[in-house]
């Protein structure tokens, strides 16, 4: 009998325990309610710890807050009246009982005891707005941001090219994926609109003939001829540049390569003199005259200037030639040979009366410095014509010598300072040139200027001109951004 009212008591306890126990739970249960759970969300908003109240005045600040819309860098507020958005908070909040309702239930209770937390649950939202009013706002939005590429300009007043701009276009359909989640979204707030990039069109040598034709078009009765090739690209543009024009000193750049053509390095002394002064600033046509007879004729001057024009002709720089040495024509006992008929020289539309003795072409003296500018890395047409006798150290050598005539005029003067120019220039009475090949960032090329005005030519008219066609040039290889 003591027993069993041992045993009465202990379940007596025991049964007073687990009511206090069920007590605090329900207390701690009841107490939870009070404000929203963690595993709670009301239109991607976690309302953690809010009260059912702060939860929906949320959701009412949220959905009245305009959606900040960004086209590239253009930012954009679209304001939720503007797509006819609708919020219905009674709805809203009635569906946030049903929810709290289910969730104070017998079932919620023995979660909380069991510490089971429940599936999350997103509380839905009654929210909507006008896919037709969404569907205008982007179509104003293309409409007034969308470009199309525009072509590069000339700027002839700066002697420079704009660049060419990209085009921009919306993806409408990409961007209305975007932001019809956003509108109903209490958090996303920020959208980035899809923008299809279309490149910008590339500099063409047309917009660079623009920019030259605005130079030239001052100088009436002028007759220049321009040979302008980019050496990354291959990319040419000429004016003119088949005219046969006086050979003048530039011609000396033929007597270089024909020079290198035949020796071998090392130079010695006396071959490194002649060099310099032919090549040089002094530009000496007693020099040059020497490297014909002496290295290019093996001691016959006639025969010099005889190779030099058939391994042009070989290279097929058919409208280059010398007949006689420099000077040459000038002294009367001498026998003055007729002058070579040459494509550019039979040509009856255009003429420079050129020295009948010496001539070559914008283009040819072009083509020729882009020969020695390719030797020098190990390529290009040199090495095929003449194999074995011309290397990259040779070919480099050949444009260390032409870099070194330091003028700060016509080319020189139209780039930067510092700008390595590797060029010859010549000039006469009316004929006046410069040919060069000019390395700057944004890509090395080649530029051969002739300039002719019947009886005479300024140099006042003449040094400036080539000097902004440099500058146009340059700018178009390195335009403005």
């Amino acid at each position: 009998m003591q027993r069993r009212a041992g045993c009465i008591a202990w379940l007596i306890i025991i049964a007073a325990i687990a009511a206090l126990f069920l007590a605090w739970q329900y207390f701690s249960f009841r107490l939870a309610n009070r404000t929203l759970p963690a595993w709670m969300t009301m239109a991607g908003l976690s309302v953690e710890g809010m009260t059912r109240e702060q939860a929906l005045n949320a959701l009412e600040v949220a959905f009245a807050t305009p959606v900040e819309v960004t086209y590239r860098e253009q930012r954009l507020s679209l304001s939720p009246d503007s797509v006819g958005l609708r919020y219905d908070a009674e709805e809203t909040a009635s569906n946030l009982d049903a929810m709290l309702s289910a969730r104070e239930g017998l079932d919620g209770f023995i979660a909380h005891v069991l510490r089971r937390p429940p599936d999350p649950v997103d509380v839905p939202v009654a929210v909507s707005y006008s896919e037709e009013r969404l569907d205008g706002f982007l179509t104003r939005v293309a409409r007034q941001y969308d470009q199309l590429p525009q072509e590069p300009i000339p700027l002839p007043a700066n002697l420079t090219v704009r660049s060419g701009q990209p085009g921009y276009e919306l993806d409408v359909e990409a961007s209305r994926s975007r932001l019809a989640p956003a509108l109903v979204s209490a958090t996303n707030q920020r959208v980035e609109l899809v923008v299809r990039t279309e490149e910008a069109p590339p500099l063409d040598p047309d917009v660079l003939d623009q920019l030259l034709q605005s130079l030239l078009e001052d100088h009436e009765g002028l007759i220049p001829g321009i040979f302008i090739k980019d050496l990354q690209t291959g990319d040419e543009l000429k004016i003119n540049a088949d005219v046969a024009y006086a050979g003048l000193s530039v011609l000396k750049i033929a007597i270089l390569e024909e020079t290198y053509r035949i020796l071998a390095l090392p130079l010695d002394p006396e071959m490194t003199d002649w060099l310099s002064d032919t090549m040089g600033t002094a530009s000496s046509n007693f020099k040059a005259n020497l490297l014909l007879r002496d290295v290019i004729g093996n001691g016959d001057s006639y025969r010099g200037v005889e190779n030099l024009t058939a391994s042009m002709n070989y290279l097929g720089l058919v409208n280059t030639f010398m007949a006689t040495t420099y000077e040459e024509e000038e002294e009367e006992e001498k026998v003055v040979p007729l002058t070579i008929v040459t494509p550019a020289n039979s040509r009856t539309d255009i003429t420079t009366q050129p020295d009948p003795y010496m001539q070559t072409t914008p283009l040819d003296v072009g083509v020729l410095l882009e020969m020695i500018y390719q030797c020098s890395n190990g390529g290009g047409a040199l090495m095929v014509a003449y194999p074995g006798d011309f290397t990259v150290d040779e070919c480099n050598q050949m444009i260390e010598w032409m870099s070194t005539n330091r003028i700060d005029n016509l080319i020189e003067a139209g780039v930067p300072v510092g700008t390595r120019v590797a060029h010859k220039h010549g000039f006469t009475g009316d004929t006046h040139a410069d040919a060069a090949l000019v390395f700057s960032p944004g890509g090395d090329f080649v530029l051969s200027v002739f300039l002719y005005r019947p009886q005479w030519l300024e140099w006042e008219e003449s040094a400036p001109l080539i000097a902004n066609i440099a500058t146009a040039t340059y700018n178009y290889f390195n335009p403005a951004q």
